[in-house]
């Protein structure tokens, strides 16, 4: 199993925004922007799927962790990808996975909107993830880095709580 996960950023923006905890209004600037500037395939409802994904994710975590969820979620990588250019998001921070908080993390066999999609959609804990690798065979065939390219299959880590970034940047 992976000792890190990777979040990538834009600087100008900081860590682990969230555009759904903007009002409306700045959440479709930010994406017109995005669409404009990196990915003008980014579909027109993708605040709708994006709202949706998080309502499923908040309560999932709340039943996987036993505690109220209080925030949007940060979102990591499994594993280091911090090498592939990504210039909407030309910022990296790795971090040692033991530095985020075991009972505010988080995880999906998957990107949370593809999962969130899924008939059998299901979120994780550190603890069900550990066991996940010890079988072996349910996280076969996801990418723990993009030091050789781009991962079509990742695992992504929900940050509930993001007060280890203080320590880890």
């Amino acid at each position: 199993m992976p000792d890190v996960v990777s979040h990538r950023y834009d600087p100008a923006i900081g860590v682990c925004p969230n555009v759904c905890s903007l009002p409306d209004f700045e959440a479709w600037r930010v994406l017109d922007r995005l669409r404009r500037k990196f990915r003008p395939t980014l579909k027109l409802d993708y605040l709708a799927r994006r709202r949706t994904t998080e309502q499923w994710l908040s309560q999932a975590a709340r039943q996987v962790l036993g505690r109220c969820i209080t925030q949007w979620p940060g979102y990591f990588f499994l594993g280091d990808f911090s090498h592939q250019a990504d210039p909407s998001r030309p910022a990296a921070l790795v971090a040692p996975l033991s530095t985020l908080p075991v009972n505010a993390i988080t995880f999906t066999l998957g990107d949370s909107m593809s999962v969130a999609g899924q008939a059998r959609r299901r979120v994780y804990s550190l603890d069900e993830v550990v066991v996940l690798f010890a079988a072996g065979a349910a996280v076969a065939g996801f990418g723990f880095s993009d030091r050789l390219g781009s991962q079509d299959r990742f695992i992504e880590v929900q940050v509930w709580d993001r007060s280890f970034l203080a320590q880890a940047s």
